[in-house]
């Protein structure tokens, strides 16, 4: 019986296997370092749907301390002429989205009321208050005509009601843009202005990852002047 040739092809893809493993093991890692070290042109960020809505010094504080808009990142929500008889709306706002982002330093909601639906709202602070640190949110009243200027600024595809109130909560950005989505596949021109509150559930589907999503674009943009500043300063 003759014997076999010996397999050099195979020792040698063996060998170069064994090196093409190495060095993809020590070079992806670096690669990814790269890609992520450069990357904020691709970082995600929440789109603006309306620029420049109008700013709130027109308003009354009712409870709270908010005077404006602009360096804050603000979820404003507006409850009619009835505002007690929207409380379960309110009540889904607080649980799914407030107590989750009250702590960013610039984070305030601020729920607008007519002048007529002023004396529930001491009444909705003091239930809320017995489980929520209110300290975040702000309640302010203004006439008709400024309460529908305002909503008119955000350039919206949906109406107030008309006792002026809205099923939804809208995400203003620290220079007063209206922020949402601008692909949304369940919208039919596929624009979000603001999130349904009237359920817990729509809260959860969309707010809370946009919410998120802006949030930490925020971060992204501070440690990035951060490090700069650092450079600047060596």
């Amino acid at each position: 019986m003759s014997d076999f040739p010996k397999a050099e092809g195979i020792k040698q893809t063996s060998e170069f296997s064994k090196k093409f493993v190495i060095v993809i093991l020590f070079a992806l890692p670096l690669v990814a370092y790269l890609f992520f070290l450069n990357g904020e042109h691709h970082f995600e960020t929440l789109p603006v749907v309306t620029e420049n809505v109008q700013e709130i010094n027109q308003f009354e504080i009712i409870q709270g301390t908010a005077t404006q808009l602009k360096d804050s990142v603000t979820i404003i929500t507006f409850l009619g002429d009835n505002p007690y008889e929207r409380l379960g709306y309110v009540s889904n706002l607080n649980e799914k989205i407030y107590k989750k982002f009250h702590g960013f330093n610039t984070f305030q909601m601020i729920s607008i009321i007519p002048e007529s639906g002023v004396d529930d709202i001491e009444q909705i602070v003091e239930q809320m208050g017995e489980t929520t640190d209110l300290q975040d949110w702000h309640f302010l009243k203004g006439n008709h005509q400024q309460v529908q200027a305002l909503y008119n600024s955000f350039k919206t595809d949906d109406a107030l009601n008309k006792d002026l109130s809205s099923d939804y909560a809208f995400v203003i950005d620290l220079d007063r843009n209206l922020r949402g989505r601008d692909d949304d596949d369940i919208e039919e021109d596929g624009v979000v202005y603001g999130y349904n509150t009237r359920t817990a559930a729509q809260l959860n589907k969309r707010m809370i990852d946009d919410m998120r999503v802006l949030l930490a674009e925020y971060r992204f943009a501070f440690k990035k002047n951060r490090d700069q500043k650092i450079q600047e300063d060596e």
